[in-house]
């Protein structure tokens, strides 16, 4: 009943760590982003709340409205390449042109460009949540649960289903360890582009960039999304490494485009971002050292030696 399948075969230790690497990275990371833009840059906290709301709405719950339209026609029905070609090419578009309307709104609230950077580790911090930590966590916990139960005790209690099951999670016990790290990788790739793109439809907004870096940016999210979803549906791309090679290579040329478009078109704003001297606090204890109680009243006052 149960075919070919070895069922004393277990999910590699090694793709277990890798698993809960990506776990730790995919929730790591986006904090820590938030904690140095904010320490650094004192960027807007408003401006995280904006890419937070980018990120579920149009990155998250629009893409999947998108897939399910588009899975209702016949035609992307047994077309995998066209629905994920038509699919990655109406995403971008509609993820950008969102990523162009909410730098917008920052404009509304009068937010900094030292914003930008909260604005993308929002927008970023949500894909890692919702797509890679929630992928990555439960295959942790099946990969955790095939290894203590064992397949034959797991293939017994699934009964008539136990097939179906054993087809499911066998690219767990067959795939190279190496893959699962790679979505780890993708966190900072993510936040990479994301910084990235929003650098650029700054100055597209500001017209301190022409209006052709929008269809750029646009064509360059496309290179870097596509080749994870060719490879997702067997099309095309057939190496997991191939398609993360691409993604790369599209978040490094994206950050090499912003890079120079900030420091050529956008000086005054990189500038800004200079953390600003706050004066520092009175030393309360060297004033008790050399002055009187009633001295260290009348500094603080602002009435020192108006008395002598």
């Amino acid at each position: 009943m149960l075919g070919d399948f070895d069922l004393s075969r277990s999910v590699p230790i090694l793709s277990v760590t890798f698993l809960a690497i990506t776990c730790f990275l995919s929730v790591t990371v986006p904090v820590l982003a938030l904690y140095i833009f904010r320490r650094k840059f004192h960027s807007s906290f408003r401006a995280l709340l904006i890419g937070i709301a980018d990120g579920i709405t149009l990155e998250f719950m629009l893409c999947n409205i998108i897939w399910m339209l588009l899975l209702l026609i016949p035609f992307f029905q047994n077309n995998p390449l066209a629905y994920a070609f038509i699919g990655i090419i109406l995403g971008c578009a509609v993820f950008e042109g969102g990523r162009y309307l909410m730098i917008g709104l920052m404009e509304r609230y009068q937010i900094p460009f030292s914003g930008l950077f909260l604005l993308a580790t929002g927008i970023s911090g949500m894909n890692s949540l919702l797509r890679i930590s929630i992928k990555s966590f439960e295959s942790f916990v099946i990969a955790i649960t095939i290894n203590d139960t064992g397949l034959e005790t797991l293939a017994a209690e699934a009964g008539e289903n136990a097939v179906t099951m054993l087809q499911a999670i066998e690219p767990m016990l067959t795939c190279q360890p190496y893959i699962y790290l790679m979505n780890g990788l993708d966190v900072f790739t993510n936040l990479l582009f994301h910084v990235s793109a929003c650098i650029l439809l700054y100055g597209i907004y500001h017209k301190r960039l022409p209006v052709y870096y929008l269809p750029i940016t646009v064509g360059l999210r496309l290179l870097y999304e596509l080749p994870g979803y060719l490879y997702s549906y067997g099309q095309i791309i057939t190496n997991a490494y191939i398609a993360e090679g691409i993604a790369i290579l599209a978040a490094a040329g994206i950050a090499y485009l912003a890079y120079q478009a900030a420091t050529t078109n956008m000086p005054d704003k990189l500038a800004s971002l200079t953390s600003e001297k706050h004066q520092a606090f009175p030393d309360f204890n060297a004033n008790i050292r050399k002055n009187s109680i009633r001295d260290n009243a009348n500094i603080l006052s602002g009435r020192h030696n108006d008395d002598e």
